[in-house]
């Protein structure tokens, strides 16, 4: 069976790619995984209660990891609702979202990648560069960017 990725960030347009992947799974029938990366640079503090003067870096690291892969188990259930009835996998992922997408594409002998042509950082997104190209360009899965 061939196999479908579907790259999610949680912003519109890469629900809006998460639509059109189900779309086109009605008729392909894919066995389908979809996958946030979240980056653990992007400190997030959520219960500030939780943290005390004696709070280790790894501590933070550790509390702001947990808080991330619960906003992408979100992020995932926001995606898997657009498939209804269709089983798919959801992974959440740490790291650069472009090389961690390869790779686990590689990894899993993914067919093909879609994701949207642009995420949640419009100026974020100028100064980065653009995750769909990195995944374009080194991807050794077919890649279908969705706008």
């Amino acid at each position: 069976m061939e196999k479908l990725l579907v790259a999610v960030d949680g912003s519109k347009s890469s629900m809006k790619a998460a639509e059109k992947a189900a779309e086109l799974n009605k008729s392909l029938k894919y066995e389908v995984t979809i996958i946030t990366v979240m980056e653990t640079r992007d400190i997030e503090i959520k219960n500030i209660d939780t943290y005390t003067p004696n709070t280790t870096t790894e501590e933070l690291r550790n509390l702001n990891k947990e808080h991330l892969a619960e906003r992408g188990e979100e992020i995932l259930e926001k995606a898997a609702d657009f498939f209804k009835s269709d089983k798919v996998k959801k992974v959440v992922k740490f790291g650069n979202p472009a090389y961690i997408i390869c790779d686990y594409a590689e990894e899993k002998s993914i067919d093909i990648i879609i994701l949207a042509d642009k995420g949640i950082g419009g100026v974020k997104r100028f100064f980065l560069g653009s995750i769909s190209d990195k995944v374009m360009r080194h991807s050794k899965s077919s890649v279908l960017i969705v706008r």
